[in-house]
């Protein structure tokens, strides 16, 4: 049980930061556009970084830096374009803004798309993530299961009250000018977290 908990707070300690993964939750929580679906993308994807890591999988990155350069060139890729369209929604005049949630009615294969690449594109949660876990994990070598579902657990808290929170109170977060301020600070995320990987390259 105190292995399950380790896992937990662990878990919760890495996930909790305001990511592009958490931003997109909270905006597909927002516009009320298949935001279980995108929650469960998510919590699939993650589940799965976290059985790798405790496998060993951080230890195929050191081994092959390729990877790592590759994954870090998509994730800049990646952000800089849904960056620059938050900030381009974020000062669309007034009629246009207060269509958005209609206008990113998105089909669930364009969702899925959409959670794989914010939970798998952003290569230094990735992996520090995959060696944070995977260092934790080889304290308890007979107890990696318990530790396993501790981290999972804490993903499924994490994305539940996530979306189910800002579903609730999506009559408020899609009004005009709240949703202007969320487009804005997400953009600024995700355009800034793309120039420190570009960065971190040179």
């Amino acid at each position: 049980m105190l292995v399950y908990f380790n896992g937990l707070l662990l878990g919760l300690s890495l996930i909790m930061a305001l990511g592009p993964q958490n931003v997109f939750l909270i905006r597909q929580g927002a516009q009320r556009r298949h935001a279980v679906l995108s929650a469960l993308v998510c919590f699939c994807c993650d589940l799965i970084l976290v059985c790798g890591s405790v496998a060993g999988l951080y230890h195929v990155l050191e081994l092959h830096p390729q990877f790592k350069v590759g994954m870090t060139w998509f994730g800049v890729a990646f952000l800089l374009y849904y960056g620059s369209k938050a900030l381009k929604s974020a000062f669309q005049s007034p009629s246009a803004q207060s269509q958005l949630p209609d206008q990113q009615g998105n089909n669930r294969l364009q969702i899925i798309l959409l959670a794989l690449g914010f939970s798998l594109l952003n290569p230094h949660a990735i992996i520090d993530s995959l060696v944070i876990i995977g260092t934790n994990s080889a304290q308890f070598p007979e107890h990696q299961k318990a530790f396993v579902l501790g981290v999972a657990t804490s993903s499924l808290l994490w994305f539940s009250s996530l979306t189910f929170t800002t579903h609730y109170f999506s009559d408020v977060l899609s009004r005009t000018a709240v949703w202007r301020r969320v487009e804005l600070c997400s953009g600024l995320l995700m355009i800034g977290l793309s120039l420190k990987l570009a960065v971190s390259q040179f």
